[in-house]
């Protein structure tokens, strides 16, 4: 369910047995508010009224979420997206030669959200295939060329955190690093590896981090925090 605001667009409302209040979170552009079963309609837009200039605030920071169509140009590291129409029932996607094609029912409408969640669903099972054909790889490599070691890669879909890694020495990735330039994604590898000697952001660490990024590491560091996903 959604209502709309004249300044803050459509909010989508989730209903939730175990919320005790109302909170309201940006994601991918818009805003989306959970609420308790017992809260209302009403209750809803008056608790939006009063908090619009905080939700406004909060709807600034969340970059505007990508529309998928024909006309629209994605890149990920090992492939680029051609998107169309074709006469048929379904959705198909192709993932050959560095390109995902994905073939949508002819006539649909492209602002419909089931259309660009279909759409969004075929790239992240691209992005997830690539991601553990190539990652392990790159960790593989990168590990060797510097003399570290790590027990094993994982990937995951996290869009908050490019990266981490356990006390173990396991590498997690998120797949959404296909989506950002190659030498930020080798960055992200670097940093976890790093991880693997220094546990924590203190000095040796810092000091690890630019030995193996040729002096860089606060530099790429920036690089990496200016890159919002439009997801």
């Amino acid at each position: 369910m959604e209502i709309w605001d004249e300044d803050l667009g459509e909010i989508k409302l989730i209903k939730s047995n175990r919320a005790q209040q109302i909170t309201v979170r940006a994601k991918n552009g818009a805003l989306q508010l959970t609420h308790p079963h017992f809260v209302g309609l009403g209750a809803i837009e008056a608790a939006v009224r009063e908090m619009k200039p905080r939700l406004l605030k909060l709807k600034e920071k969340s970059p505007p979420q990508l529309i998928f169509t024909p006309q629209t140009e994605f890149n990920a590291i090992s492939f680029q997206l051609d998107l169309r129409e074709n006469t048929c029932d379904n959705y198909y996607m192709k993932l050959k030669s560095g390109v995902l094609s994905i073939t949508c029912p002819a006539n649909c409408n492209f602002e419909d959200s089931e259309v660009q969640s279909n759409i969004r669903n075929a790239i992240e099972k691209a992005l997830r295939f690539e991601a553990k054909r190539l990652f392990p790889q790159k960790v593989k490599e990168l590990a060797q060329a510097h003399g570290f070691t790590y027990s094993d890669v994982k990937i995951n879909k996290s869009r908050t955190r490019w990266g981490s890694c356990s006390s173990k020495k396991s590498i997690n990735l998120s797949y959404f690093c296909m989506m950002i330039p190659e030498h930020l994604t080798d960055f992200v590898i670097l940093h976890e590896l790093c991880h693997t000697i220094e546990m924590n952001h203190g000095d040796r660490f810092w000091k690890l981090l630019d030995k193996v990024s040729a002096g860089r590491a606060k530099a790429l560091t920036q690089e990496l925090k200016s890159i919002k996903l439009n997801w």
